[in-house]
């Protein structure tokens, strides 16, 4: 399942509970201005933009509930910004997305989240190497 380069999305990086920098993925938390624009949960690989700038960088998203975490009931949006070290917090962040990767499930352990989150960055380097295809 992909969807058209065209989907994109805006929001603010805020605060999250810094599970993703303690698993060896820093991710930056979108607050989300539209929720409508939002595609289906899952993991994709994605352009992200910091306007005004306009060089893409690559990154791999997960929209959902995160469910390997129990305490975590709510809709969240969460990038791994590939080759990025940086402080984003209150940046504006645009995101297109280039193709899916798979859906969200529960993971059984830390190590197996892990392993799954290296799994799909690789997945995602290698799709966005890629021209996008449209369905």
């Amino acid at each position: 399942m992909e969807h058209p380069a065209t989907l994109s999305f805006r929001g603010t990086v805020v605060h999250g509970d810094k599970r993703g920098r303690e698993l060896g993925f820093p991710t930056a938390n979108i607050a989300v201005i539209d929720h409508g624009a939002l595609p289906v949960d899952g993991v994709y690989a994605c352009w992200v933009t910091f306007p005004p700038a306009t060089v893409p960088h690559g990154a791999t998203i997960s929209i959902g509930d995160n469910p390997t975490f129990d305490d975590v009931t709510d809709r969240r949006v969460e990038a791994f910004v590939h080759d990025f070290d940086g402080d984003l917090y209150g940046a504006e962040v645009e995101f297109t997305v280039h193709s899916w990767l798979r859906g969200m499930f529960r993971c059984e352990s830390l190590d197996e989240l892990i392993e799954k989150t290296a799994a799909d960055v690789a997945a995602s380097r290698i799709a966005l190497a890629q021209p996008a295809r449209r369905p």
